[in-house]
């Protein structure tokens, strides 16, 4: 995928369930969207498109989600996979409010699918 305009990850989050309540671009290759999800969740979407993710994205959507008191956070990899350091920061945060993905979870379906298998969940039923 070519790195989408923020337009684009807001149609991709509706298809996937949830109402957007904000989108904005960060950076060239950053996007940050907060969402609802069908249980009335908000959640902090932190989309990166870059080869790499490393820890301090991990930490960035960590930060925004308790600074802005949201209920979880996405960190997803737009054609990227997460270093093993992101790996670690994620498993020593392991509160449940972050999930590591490679492609959007549906909205139903995010309390119920385990961070390390979303992507492959995702791609296998495409």
């Amino acid at each position: 995928m070519a790195k989408p305009a923020v337009h684009n990850l807001a149609h991709m989050a509706r298809q996937a369930g949830y109402q957007v309540l904000t989108a904005e671009q960060l950076r060239p290759n950053r996007w940050l969207l907060i969402l609802k999800d069908s249980d009335d969740q908000q959640i902090a979407l932190l989309a990166q498109a870059r080869p790499l993710i490393n820890s301090t994205d991990v930490l960035d959507l960590y930060e925004i989600v308790r600074l802005r008191r949201l209920d979880r956070g996405i960190l997803w990899a737009i054609d990227g996979t997460f270093s093993p350091a992101a790996h670690r920061t994620h498993q020593e945060l392991a509160n449940g409010q972050i999930r590591l993905c490679t492609a959007l979870p549906p909205a139903s379906k995010l309390e119920h699918i385990d961070a390390q298998s979303v992507g492959a969940a995702i791609k296998s039923s495409l």
